[in-house]
Parts: structure tokens; C-alpha cells; sequence
């Protein structure tokens, strides 16, 4: 219980961080569609829209994934597993799932890392001169709210497996009991 409360709590902190995503996809959206308008009444462009709607990208994708591992959308391919009992499900699951956590952590630490380059050497994007390490900041900030997310994910799936018993499939199925029934 106390890992879904805690996961409800820190859904508000990406539920939050979406409408900087929210903003910058609409920012996006904005730049492209006013820099085609006036190339094509031939008024000229906008400098850097190419450029800045890259960086807009970062967000927009980056803190997408862990909206995703929020709301149960990663795609598990498990046609052969769910053969097993739900115990064995979740030991596979659970494995399957520090393996991801750990690459996640992985992930945010070598975005630390580039943040910290970039502030060091103060680089810049090529047209506008932006500073670098703030679209990285965004990436950090997505990785980090994903491997939470997943971590708790994980102990989550490691404490099912461990009192095991039947549950319904996850896809809203059917269980394990119904389905040696049939």
C-alpha cells in the first residue's frame, strides 16, 4: 500500500512536469507554423526554427516516458511467459524489471554527467547560442521521474511475486484460476 501511495504522489510530480511538455509541444507547434507561413508569402523565416524546435523536441519526447511508465503504457511482449504460473510471471517480470531500472539509473547518471560537461565548457547551440545544459536538465528530470517510477514499479512486482497467489492478468484478463477453468 505503501509503495501505490507513494507512486500516486510522485504521478503528480509528472502529471506537473507534462505541461512543460505540454507548453513546449505547443511552442513547437507555434514557431513551425508561423516560419511556414511566411515562407511561403515569401516575408522571409524565422532565424534558428529549425534549431529551436529541435531542443523543443527534448522535452515533448523525454518526459513522455515516464508519463508512460505512470500509466502501465510500455509494451511487454509475453505471449510465451504468460504460459507460467503468476508466480514465475513475476520473478520474470521482476528481473526484467531491475535490469530496466538499472539502465534507467544508468541513463539519468550519464545525463548528470553531460549537464555538468556542458556547464563546464558553457556550450552553446550552434544558431541561437542557447545554453545546452538546460535541454539537458530536461532530459535529467525525465530519466530521474522514470527510474523512480520504475524502482517502484519493480519492488512493487517483487512483493506480488513474493506473496503470490492468483491475480487478475495486468491487461484486465482474465486470471489464472479463470483460465483453467475453461
Amino acid at each position: 500500500m505503501f509503495l501505490q501511495k507513494l507512486r500516486g504522489g510522485f504521478g503528480r510530480v509528472v502529471s506537473v512536469a507534462n505541461y512543460a511538455a505540454l507548453v513546449s509541444c505547443f511552442m513547437m507547434v507555434f514557431i513551425v507554423a508561423v516560419d511556414v507561413i511566411l515562407r511561403k508569402l515569401q516575408l522571409g523565416s524565422i532565424a534558428g526554427s529549425n534549431e529551436l524546435t529541435t531542443y523543443l523536441m527534448v522535452p515533448v519526447c523525454m518526459l513522455g516516458i515516464p508519463a508512460l511508465q505512470l500509466k502501465g503504457g510500455h509494451v511487454w511482449v509475453d505471449l510465451f511467459v504468460r504460459l507460467f504460473p503468476y508466480r514465475f510471471r513475476c520473478f520474470w517480470r521482476c528481473a526484467v524489471s531491475v535490469v530496466e531500472t538499472g539502465i534507467i539509473g544508468l541513463l539519468a547518471y550519464g545525463g548528470y554527467l553531460k549537464i555538468v560537461m556542458f556547464l563546464r565548457t558553457s556550450t552553446a547551440s550552434d544558431i541561437l547560442n542557447m545554453p545546452k545544459w538546460i535541454f539537458a536538465i530536461a532530459v535529467l528530470a525525465a530519466f530521474a521521474e522514470y527510474f523512480v517510477l520504475s524502482l517502484i514499479d519493480t519492488l512493487q512486482l517483487c512483493l506480488d511475486g513474493a506473496r503470490g497467489g492468483e491475480k487478475p492478468v495486468e491487461d484486465g484478463g482474465w486470471s489464472d484460476g479463470q483460465v483453467k477453468g475453461i
